[in-house]
């Protein structure tokens, strides 16, 4: 018997109407153990459903015609498209299961617009989960200097623009995000004093130290990139260098996105390799829709600031 109602039930309370970027059910949160594999988001005007385990053919087909038959009758001018992406296994599956996509598609988060891709590869351009740490940046920004480490496709960037920043430098080794970044910065008009630097962060901190001192520093790795970054053993890398970039004032939003490492071992990590040079303000609340049971399993956003010595 399939139980899908918990998730048509979080479909009922989602916030469709505003037509933003949101998280509709966070099976991942294991709030609905049952469900604990399945993820849904809104990517107006897509639902995007994800699974972390293989689901047989006719349990895909009753899961998304259930999905898709809710939206139909409840919110077909907001929803006109559904995507379903396997995660399980080697390889990541994405497949346009109902309706049609934007040809240049675009999500809104509030004032900003970002550039999103459903179809093509695992991470879609933008991390819904990470609203609380933009909106942040965009609050604690005005006539900043900021440095966006790990920058991906530079949401954050664009939000320290969109909160009054007088400068930010972007550092990701992958030239095509920080490319999908510029268009990011093009679409809601913020061209000037945005730089984007295709380097590996590691090998970078001379570059850095000669742009610093900065006001505000985002450092938000991937858990694990092939070849590149591995989150439990090249933190600390980062983390030493940090001292070098800072003012008397600066604040930094640190991140990881790792079940394994819990918010005390982070913070952990965090005191050992920076040598007190910096202390922890708070950690940010989760964004509305990622519900977990265990938070130290959750996306741990951490506020700290240049100790005040």
């Amino acid at each position: 018997m399939h139980n899908f109602s918990p998730l048509i039930s979080a479909l009922e309370s989602a916030p469709l109407a505003a037509n933003e970027l949101c998280r509709i059910f966070h099976g991942r949160g294991h709030s609905v153990e049952h469900l604990s594999h399945l993820n849904l988001d809104f990517y107006p005007p897509s639902l995007f459903l994800v699974s972390y385990e293989e689901i047989d053919d006719d349990t895909l087909n009753i899961l998304t015609e259930q999905v898709w038959q809710w939206a139909q009758q409840h919110a077909p001018e907001q929803v006109t498209a559904m995507v379903y992406q396997q995660r399980a296994g080697l390889q990541t599956q994405n497949k346009l299961v109902q309706g049609t996509l934007p040809e240049r598609h675009t999500v809104k988060e509030g004032a900003v617009e970002f550039i999103v891709d459903l179809m093509s590869r695992q991470n879609t351009g933008i991390f819904p989960d990470m609203r609380s740490g933009r909106e942040f940046v965009s609050s604690n920004s005005q006539n900043a200097k900021v440095l966006n480490l790990f920058s991906y496709t530079c949401g954050f960037s664009v939000s320290a623009m969109q909160g009054g920043a007088d400068s930010v430098i972007n550092m990701d080794m992958n030239k095509g995000v920080l490319r999908t970044g510029k268009q990011n910065h093009q679409l809601n008009g913020f061209e000037r004093g945005v730089s984007f630097l295709p380097h590996d962060i590691l090998k970078s901190f001379g570059k850095l130290k000669k742009a610093a001192p900065f006001d505000l520093i985002i450092v938000d790795p991937p858990s694990f990139q092939k070849g590149s970054f591995i989150l439990t053993k090249d933190y600390q890398k980062v983390l030493r260098r940090l001292p070098e970039l800072l003012n008397s004032n600066t604040q930094l939003l640190l991140c990881a996105n790792s079940p394994e490492l819990s918010e005390s071992a982070f913070k952990a990590l965090i005191a050992e390799h920076t040598q007190d040079a910096i202390e922890f303000v708070e950690r940010l609340a989760p964004t509305a829709g990622f519900i977990e049971i265990d938070s130290d399993r959750s996306l741990k956003a951490l506020i700290y600031k240049t100790s005040a010595k």
